[in-house]
């Protein structure tokens, strides 16, 4: 959340950067479809949970990812036909780890958040709804000492299971057993749990062969499925690849939980690699509950795509039949792992086409690292990217791979190199005649042997004409390559760089971005998100972290690209992502920040232009509407005005 000073810090800019994602403002076609969401960031081992959470009467969605942080997508559509679109990939920047619940756990009639803690995995961080932000309030601990835990393998979840109004937490165990804390009061409004027992039930779920049975994590669900008034219990476990249902044949007071059906659904139970986290939601306002299912992966392999299962319910609440429709949800762009996005102009049409990169494709043996080639069949200013090629080099080019496209032969076209899991780079001539894209192998570049993931970017950082060339490596570090040869021969010789360095996997991307034409920098990195450096001095290249760039997390192993891909005052960044998946975040520069009317200068028609904005929720459709978000939160509302206010009540915008 930004604080009051930071708020002024910002106004006091003649300009900044309004940053909005767009899940599928650019058409893409993968293989033989037209993806939906083809720029919604790909999933491995996805969690998630269905909620109304703005309130409007439909159901939107958050996910878990290997980031850590919480995407949230809102449902724009209506009750009966959903319409999901990303807002934001790090909700309120909360770090949830590995779980996270959303319930109204102090009765208030919002929803509040329990997460895994960040400073101790075991232990569950709790963060009350107050006035619709989440406001960390306390670790939760145990009636008579010590914390709720639950193992950070497990995905826990929170459930009335003694019909008294209140929710109680559950948790799986390594050894197939469930421990069970009773939720006894709010004291502060906050939960109060009594550890009941280790064993809850007598269930131990044990999966695996016959010959070699076995239990481990898991992750489960309550839920009422046979209608009968009382909650039955879901169960993903590491070793199975189907769901595990205990049904409930006690009461909604008394739980009895004996009789376990060992795939599900019945008819046409789920296999998959195992640890199949269930979620039901009514999507479809038919009102019964249909199956979602996501795959975090077991024992049986890493299921990094088609992990996202929908079961229509054909039947009802009470007598519900799953009918299988996709393992596929949302359709989106997803190459596995670690992708890596190039936008360039390969056919000098004046269009930008996208190369997509990543560590490794599991579908064919040997597993590794392939090009996907995205023709632009649009223009300049309406793109629309075709897959024209899945493996652009057609040969082992080995894992984690990286390209970067420049002109090093002075003969017209864009030439490839290559990063790779080594740290080498490797350079391919373009050969290519009319639209058949062909790139010829030369050599591995000089004696570059980096600490590994190299990640090159080219650009004339010294004005000299020619491409020198900056990479990023695992280390996190980024070594500098002066070109002393000429724009016809290269010849890249290492030199000492700016001490720039994030803690691994640093990914540099040059692009001229604040507007006074020299080269500055962004940089992806493992966990850090996008960093921002600006270039101060155009004829020696020194940059300097920007920290009122306040560019937005966007996940693990961030490599970004950059371009105008719509021929209109903004930048598009383009993102790969450790899930294999591209995240795409369109900047607006929003001259004087605070000057809604376009006047030049701060005073009381700025705050009624905002007031009334806000009022008839019509912000976001002003010529000058970033100029509104004075918080940088991508929405408008009285945190904006009253910054606004302050600032030019005290005279110091």
């Amino acid at each position: 959340m930004v604080t009051y000073k930071i708020i002024l810090l910002l106004i006091c800019y003649s300009w900044m950067f309004a940053f909005t994602f767009h899940d599928d403002l650019i058409p893409m076609t993968f293989g033989e479809e037209t993806l939906d969401k083809p720029f919604l960031g790909g999933f491995n081992r996805p969690k998630v949970q269905w909620l109304d959470w703005d309130a409007d009467g439909d159901i939107d969605l958050f996910i878990l990812d290997a980031s850590g942080y919480l995407r949230y997508m809102e449902n724009q559509g209506t009750a009966s036909s959903p319409d999901f679109h990303l807002i934001t990939v790090s909700y309120e920047n909360i770090f949830c780890g590995g779980w996270f619940h959303f319930a109204d756990f102090d009765n208030d009639g919002d929803l509040d958040l329990s997460a895994q803690n960040d400073d101790e995995p075991d232990h569950i961080s709790y963060f009350q709804n107050s006035g619709g932000q989440l406001v960390f309030s306390a670790v939760l601990t145990a009636v008579g000492g010590g914390y709720v835990t639950s193992s950070s393998v497990m995905t826990p979840t929170f459930s009335d299971i003694d019909n008294d109004g209140d929710l109680d937490f559950f948790t799986g165990n390594m050894t197939g057993t469930l421990t069970y804390y009773e939720n006894t009061d709010l004291a502060g409004g906050i939960p109060q749990y009594e550890f009941i027992t280790n064993s809850w039930q007598d269930i131990y779920i044990v999966g695996g062969t016959r010959i070699d049975d076995r239990h481990g994590a898991s992750a489960i669900t309550f839920i009422d499925l046979d209608g009968d008034g009382d909650l039955d219990l879901s169960w993903g476990d590491y070793f199975q690849q189907s769901l595990y249902i205990i049904w409930n044949s006690g009461s909604a007071e008394s739980p009895y939980m004996i009789e376990v059906t060992t795939e599900y659904p019945p008819e046409d139970p789920i296999i998959s690699a195992g640890q199949n986290m269930p979620t039901f939601a009514d999507l479809d306002g038919d009102g019964d509950e249909d199956l979602y299912v996501t795959v975090l992966s077991g024992a049986y392999g890493n299921q990094l795509v088609n992990n996202f299962f929908y079961y229509k319910n054909t039947g009802s609440n009470s007598n519900p039949e799953y009918s299988y429709i996709t393992n596929n949800y949302f359709s989106m762009l997803d190459i596995f792992s670690n992708s890596s996005p190039e936008l360039v102009d390969i056919d000098s049409d004046g269009d930008l086409d996208l190369f997509v990169a990543n560590q490794y494709d599991l579908s064919e043996t040997p597993w590794v690292g392939r090009i996907h080639f995205f023709r632009n069949m649009g223009s300049s200013s309406s793109p629309n990217y075709v897959e024209e090629q899945t493996s652009l080099l057609n040969e082992n080019m080995g894992q984690m791979l990286t390209p970067e496209f420049g002109d090093l032969d002075g003969d017209g076209d864009m030439d490839l190199l290559v990063g790779d899991f080594n740290g080498f780079i490797q350079y391919f001539e373009n050969i290519s005649t009319d639209d058949n894209l062909i790139f010829s192998f030369i050599e591995n570049v000089g004696n570059i042997d980096l600490s590994g993931n190299s990640v090159p970017t080219l650009g004339d950082l010294d004005g000299d004409g020619d491409l020198d060339m900056l990479i990023g490596q695992l280390n996190g570090s980024l070594i500098f390559y002066r070109n002393g040869g000429n724009t016809s021969a290269y010849d890249f010789q290492e030199e000492s760089f700016d001490d720039i360095q994030v803690q691994s996997n640093s990914a540099p991307e040059l692009i001229a971005m604040d507007g006074d034409e020299d080269l500055d920098l962004v940089l992806g990195s493992a966990n850090e998100g996008l960093l921002f450096y600006r270039n101060l001095d155009s004829d020696n290249f020194q940059f300097q972290f920007d920290p009122d760039m306040a560019m937005p997390m966007v996940g693990v192993n961030t490599r970004p690209t950059a371009g105008n891909i719509f021929g209109i005052d903004t930048l598009d960044i383009i993102t790969g992502l450790s899930s294999g998946g591209m995240y795409h975040i369109q900047t607006e520069i929003c001259a004087l920040l605070g000057d809604l009317n376009g006047d030049g200068g701060w005073n009381v028609l700025d705050i009624v232009a905002l007031v009334n904005c806000i009022l008839a929720d019509t912000c976001g459709y002003q010529e000058n509407s970033c100029s509104g978000d004075i918080n940088g939160d991508s929405g408008y509302n009285v945190l904006d005005i009253v910054a606004l206010a302050n600032c030019i009540l005290a005279d110091n915008c």
